[in-house]
């Protein structure tokens, strides 16, 4: 295999180039001293040397494998940029800031506090006038406020050279991209024009379209699941829900890998092979894996991925392990020929060890699992072969060389991996089919594609609610801490010694068969009875004829989900994170529920109100009561722009308004300011009292409680701050239950110690403790739910 030893050689090359600061000159004129020495003594004047005669006798492939090595090597340091007055990074690490001017590289990526930026930068200008400039620059902007691919802009800020520290090398990792400069908190300005290609542009658009569809389809976390899936923007889950599918090695399904894409290709195979025979079946697989790729952008990184699962595809196809190694040596070296840096990149060292696994292990696993189903059911081909075979031996094929790199890189091992990704993987081609049909369809004819959506809608439900439950499964993770490179090197060189040398090994095997067997049955049916345990959990919370006051953890802000007896849903405030509030929205809203019956923005703050611009464009109200200043935040206003722009009704709270719920349940405004307003819940018996927007004054002509009279549940306002909590207050009311909004570890050092020996005696449940926290009454009694117990 001349071709996988050529390719192993020149990634050798750059990697010990990567090692060693040695001039690509000198790697270059090494090589070109090989070529002549070789080209030389072939000459037939000198065919009776003995160094020609030793040459001779050498296969050819073998100098070609020398040369491969360094020319890797010098094409690494090339590669290495120039850093020079024209390259962005030379105004690095400067005391003042600098003014630079560039084009959207690639859409904006959007996150919960913050978005980045990628610039290709035209001109820096550090005061005097532009200076043209090259290069990459990653710029970290405020949040909710939109751009798009080929925008140019200016930005100002101070440049850095991205971070690392023993943890983690941001610098290394944004290298990988050819991102030498950082500027973490910059002033965005909008300039005329816009740059980007054509076609790039088109197709950002239809994806950015079809993000929103897939947001308006789907409630969460199904639709940040499926936006994952579908557009590789994983943004959307929550910091939860992702350490849960990284924890049960199940987020393969959520990141556009080689995995990921390996696996898909081969159950699409299956699929499509069923229809239209096996060559018909790849084709067709390999196209859904290109369309695919043209979908979510075509970026670098898919590109691979794509390329590693459609080589993963082939060699299974061809049926030849010899073949499929030389095609996947060929597409890494291609890759490495492309950038050298992607050696390093995990999600290269992911796909190509996954591909390599699917190559090796794929077939000779699927053989040896139907040969002993076929001896246990007496039949061959069954239909349990076949689903073992595409959702367990598949899967397992991949996992088996890709441990060690998620060992190295995330410090962790999911054992629980292997039992939850049978449970999950068999439902993937639903999940993307059904769901990239209802987003398609919803493209052209929003009601049609709302209807093929509450079909996708069970197994992407499925798919979170079992991540979920494995992840629960006590020690189902193992976390190592640092690994030693040596010894994932180790497990591989043993991997691979048993993989090529199998033969040998069988013979000896053979002796134990009787003893192996029943160890296989044993170990098999032990694996079977595990995987039948499915438990499924879906409650409905609306419209059961009681009220239900859920407190969501958002952090050191509010956010209140209120559902009436008769099935309203009433949002107050939001909180800063737009994953988590979009998350707990979407696990609490009726299943048909798009809409808000009502949005009560309660407090103008930003960090109150963060989330909620993009949240409202996936659940829309049908009707808002606004209180406070709307110019005193960035949010504000930009709800504001939002509400006038879709004709949302929006009416100011004024005191002594009341809002009525249904079935008897209202809210009332007990005092409205500048910062927000106070309001009171009552069903029946039942009061809650909610002071979120505090005012000067407030509490004052509130008389300190006095005039609202005894509540059963009381919210401490600015999560326990002392001046706007008084004892005086909480003696007052004299509530059954106190509720308290706070992030763990709040770095304003929240809440006061004051505040909390005021509330000595009294019930006090907090977020950061216990999670979210659901208050359930029907007017006379009530219950209190939590997250965590």
């Amino acid at each position: 295999m001349p071709l996988l030893w050529i390719a192993l050689s020149f990634i050798t090359g750059i990697v010990i180039a990567s090692l060693f600061s040695v001039s690509a000159y000198i790697w270059l004129g090494i090589a070109l001293a090989l070529l002549l020495i070789f080209i030389l003594f072939r000459l037939p004047r000198f065919s009776s040397n003995p160094i020609s005669k030793f040459l001779l006798r050498l296969p050819l492939s073998s100098f070609f494998i020398l040369l491969s090595f360094f020319l890797g090597a010098a094409l690494y340091q090339f590669r290495q940029p120039n850093i020079d007055p024209f390259h962005i990074a030379f105004y690095n690490d400067r005391d003042y800031d600098m003014l630079v001017t560039g084009t959207l590289a690639e859409p904006p990526d959007y996150r919960d506090a913050y978005t980045n930026l990628r610039l290709n930068v035209e001109a820096v200008d550090s005061g005097s006038d532009d200076l043209p400039v090259s290069g990459i620059l990653l710029v970290r902007v405020p949040q909710n406020q939109t751009y798009e691919y080929g925008q140019r802009v200016r930005v100002r800020g101070n440049l850095k050279t991205p971070p690392e520290n023993e943890e983690f090398s941001y610098r290394d990792y944004l290298a990988r991209d050819g991102v030498y400069s950082y500027m973490s908190n910059a002033e965005v300005t909008l300039l005329p024009g816009n740059d980007g290609n054509v076609v790039k542009r088109a197709v950002y658009k239809l994806k950015d379209r079809m993000l929103q569809n897939t947001y308006r389809l789907f409630n969460d976390p199904e639709a940040s699941l499926l936006a994952g899936i579908l557009l590789g923007v994983d943004t959307g889950l929550t910091t939860d829900l992702q350490n849960a599918f990284k924890n049960t090695g199940t987020a393969h399904i959520i990141a556009i890998s080689g995995f990921n894409i390996a696996i898909i290709a081969g159950i699409f195979f299956s699929m499509f092979k069923n229809m239209f025979g096996e060559r018909l079946g790849a084709v067709f697989a390999i196209l859904a894996i290109a369309f695919y790729t043209f979908l979510v952008g075509a970026d670098a990184a898919v590109v691979r991925a794509a390329l590693m699962g459609s080589i993963s595809l082939l060699a299974r196809q061809l049926g030849r392990r010899n073949a499929g190694l030389n095609a996947l040596a060929v597409v890494a070296l291609i890759m490495a020929i492309i950038n050298p840096l992607v050696l390093w990149d995990v999600g290269f060292q992911l796909s190509f060890f996954a591909t390599l696994g699917l190559i090796l292990y794929a077939e000779p696993f699927s053989n040896f699992t139907g040969s002993l189903i076929s001896k246990i059911t007496k039949t061959a081909n069954s239909t349990l072969t076949k689903i073992i075979n595409d959702n367990v031996i598949l899967t397992f094929a991949a996992q088996l060389t890709t441990i060690p790199i998620m060992a190295y890189h995330f410090k962790r091992i999911s054992l629980i991996s292997f039992v939850a990704n049978p449970f999950i993987l068999f439902v993937q081609p639903a999940v993307m089919v059904i769901g990239g049909l209802a987003v398609f369809v919803s493209l052209i004819f929003q009601p049609l594609g709302q209807l093929i959506a509450w079909f996708a809608w069970p197994f992407s439900a499925y798919t979170i609610r079992m991540v979920e439950l494995f992840n629960k499964v006590p020690h189902g993770t193992i976390y190592l801490g640092d690994s030693s490179l040596w010894i994932v090197s180790g497990f591989y060189i043993a991997l691979f010694a048993v993989t090529f040398n199998w033969s040998r090994i069988k013979e000896w095997i053979q002796s134990l068969a009787g003893p192996l067997r029943a160890v296989a049955l044993t170990v098999t049916l032990a694996i079977l009875f595990a995987c039948t345990v499915v438990i499924w959990r879906s409650t409905a919370t609306a419209g059961d004829g009681q009220l239900h006051i859920t407190f969501l953890e958002v952090g050191s802000a509010d956010a209140i989900l209120i559902q009436t007896p008769e099935g309203r849903n009433v949002l107050i405030n939001g909180g800063p994170s737009t994953s988590q509030l979009s998350d707990e929205l979407g696990r609490r809203l009726p299943f048909f529920s798009r809409k808000l019956d009502w949005l009560i923005i309660a407090s103008t703050q930003e960090e109150q109100l963060a989330a909620l611009p993009r949240v409202v464009e996936r659940y829309p109200p049908e009707n808002v009561l606004w209180s406070g200043n709307v110019q005193a935040s960035f949010s504000a206003q930009t709800l504001d722009k939002f509400f006038a722009q879709n004709s949302i009704p929006v009416s100011r709270a004024e005191a002594g308004q009341r809002l009525e719920l249904g079935g008897g349940s209202f809210i009332e405004v007990q005092a409205t300011g500048p910062k927000g307003s106070v309001l009171v819940i009552e069903y029946k018996n039942f009061r809650a009292l909610l002071p979120l927007g505090l005012s000067a004054g407030m509490l004052e002509s509130l008389e300190f409680g006095n005039a609202v009279g005894k509540v059963d549940v009381l919210l401490l306002a600015d999560s326990g701050y002392a001046a706007s909590n008084p004892p005086d207050v909480v003696q007052n009311v004299n509530p059954q239950l106190v509720v308290l909004d706070v992030a763990a570890g709040d770095e304003n050092g929240l809440p006061s110690q004051d505040v909390l020996d005021a509330l000595e005696g009294y019930s006090l449940l907090r977020t950061d403790r216990s999670g979210w926290i659901s208050v359930i009454t029907d007017g006379n009694t009530m219950r209190v739910e939590a997250e965590r117990k």
